[in-house]
């Protein structure tokens, strides 16, 4: 028994570094944790969202700063240039097509 209680814990220890709360989080990213907890409420955020609270795993933090992360123009404008000759290319089909 007294070994099942030490191991407890550890076990909740462990549990808390796969989960970043919401106020963790928005420390980390220099935003208002109400901000935070408005995106995710508005579903503009993944998270975990168990027994009523918000919750952040490594890999959703990443792809929030990856989400919000500018890129200088000119990887834009080629993004933009690549976006367009796709929808060309798409339109020119459905013509095609008719």
């Amino acid at each position: 028994m007294a070994e099942q209680d030490a191991q407890q814990p550890q076990r909740r220890d462990a549990d808390q570094d796969l989960y970043f709360s919401v106020e963790q989080v928005a420390a980390k990213l220099k935003v208002s944790a109400r901000w935070l907890a408005d995106q995710c409420r508005d579903g503009r955020v993944e998270h975990v969202h168990l027994a009523r609270k918000r919750k952040f795993t490594p890999a959703q933090v990443q792809k929030l700063l990856d989400s919000h992360t500018v890129k200088p123009a000119e990887v834009r404008e080629q993004e933009r240039g690549h976006e367009r000759a796709v929808q060309r290319v798409l339109r020119e089909r459905a013509r095609q097509r008719r």
